[in-house]
C-alpha cells in the first residue's frame, strides 16, 4: 500500500505541475495579447495625430492667414462635431401662425447671382 501512496502522491504533484504550466502559458498569452491590444490603440492614435495634421495643413491651405490662429476649428475632425450647448443657445419664438417669406438676403449684380448659382 506505500507505493500506492507515493504513486498516488507523484500523480497529484504532475498534476499541479501542468495545472501551473497551463495558467503560466494562459497569463503569457494574455499578456501578449494585452500587449497587442496596446501597440493597435498606439497605431489608431497616431492615425488619428497624423491625419489631423494632414487636415491642418489642408486648411492652412485653404483658410487666409489671419483666421490660422484659429485653425484647429477648420480641420476635418473638428468641423463635422456639433458644438456643445451653451448658454445663450435659445429657441426663436414666433406669432401663432407665422411664415416666413421667401426673399433674398441682400441684392446681388446679374453676375453675383450667376457665379452664386453655378457655386450651389
Amino acid at each position: 500500500m506505500g507505493w500506492e501512496k507515493q504513486k498516488e502522491e507523484e500523480a497529484k504533484k504532475e498534476a499541479g505541475r501542468k495545472r501551473e504550466e497551463k495558467d503560466k502559458k494562459k497569463k503569457q498569452k494574455k499578456g501578449k495579447t494585452t500587449e497587442v491590444k496596446k501597440v493597435a490603440e498606439e497605431w489608431e492614435i497616431w492615425d488619428e495625430e497624423e491625419e489631423a495634421a494632414r487636415s491642418e495643413e489642408e486648411a492652412k491651405k485653404l483658410v487666409p492667414k489671419e483666421f490660422h490662429q484659429w485653425i484647429k476649428v477648420f480641420s476635418k475632425k473638428q468641423s463635422e462635431r456639433i458644438p456643445t450647448r451653451k448658454v445663450w443657445d435659445h429657441v426663436i419664438e414666433t406669432k401663432e401662425g407665422f411664415v416666413p417669406r421667401k426673399r433674398k438676403v441682400y441684392p446681388l449684380s446679374r453676375e453675383e447671382r450667376e457665379e452664386v448659382r453655378e457655386f450651389f
